[in-house]
């Protein structure tokens, strides 16, 4: 469809939905189109600040809730402003156009955008083809690394921002090379010496008997590791056993392993 003119309200919710307050900036209504992307970036940071630091569910639920209340509410507003100014301001096609650029360069360029942060921080989704996470996952099974259990990546930043490290015996997606990835558990965490003796898990010295999952056979004999400050101890499984243990970097963390629905 042609666009013949710029005064359509679904341009300027569009403008809206590209980017928190253009559509009012595009309608002169400037204060509070900049107001309102004030609000939604504000929203954002505290979102990646909270991933840091502990709130209870309520103040997060009152803390992204408001925000996203009052974008909504924009909207409204939005179509209010359009139908008052509509007889007045002629909008022209041109216009509309490079408004709508803006908003689309705002997405993909800005990092805590929906679109840029997103597509930073989507998770890895892969089939399970073979039975190494079975009685936990089937073969054939559609398995999701999220990478934002863990870490966050921002596009201006070399490295991913750690928020939390893997717990033992999360099941976690790692790279051991250039297009090979794997999956395993994490036996052991970072600064930590670990051994398994007899089928029992020591850690540090000391054996953990009734920590293990029912799921997890640790059978067999696997000397002493230690475990440099930033890597993890992984083991790959056979059928619930393990199977191999790799000491792997952080860096090569793609994220925590779950079904994709």
């Amino acid at each position: 469809m042609k666009l013949k003119h710029g005064n359509s309200p679904v341009i300027a919710v569009l403008m809206q939905i590209l980017m928190p307050g253009l559509g009012h900036v595009y309608w002169k209504d400037i204060m509070f189109g900049i107001f309102v992307f004030l609000v939604i970036m504000l929203a954002s940071i505290l979102y990646v600040v909270s991933l840091f630091i502990k709130l209870p569910i309520l103040a997060k639920g009152i803390l992204f809730t408001l925000p996203v209340l009052f974008y909504l509410f924009s909207f409204v507003d939005l179509l209010r402003t359009v139908r008052t100014k509509q007889k007045k301001i002629h909008q022209t096609a041109k216009s509309a156009i490079i408004v709508l650029l803006v908003g689309l360069l705002y997405q993909f360029l800005w990092p805590l955008a929906p679109v840029n942060f997103g597509l930073q921080n989507i998770p890895e989704v892969f089939v399970e083809k073979n039975t190494e996470l079975y009685p936990l996952y089937s073969k054939g099974e559609i398995l999701k690394a999220s990478r934002l259990a863990y870490f966050l990546n921002i596009a201006v930043l070399d490295r991913p921002l750690f928020h939390s490290l893997p717990e033992r015996f999360d099941i976690i997606r790692f790279e051991m090379g250039p297009g090979d990835n794997r999956c395993g558990v994490v036996i052991g965490l970072p600064g930590e010496e670990i051994e398994i003796a007899g089928g029992v898990l020591v850690i540090d010295g000391v054996p953990k008997l009734a920590s293990t999952p029912s799921w997890l056979n640790l059978t067999g004999d696997w000397e002493l590791t230690s475990i440099d400050g930033y890597s993890m101890l992984i083991a790959t499984m056979r059928l619930g056993s393990v199977d191999k243990l790799y000491e792997v970097p952080l860096s090569k963390l793609h994220g925590k392993v779950s079904r994709l629905f």
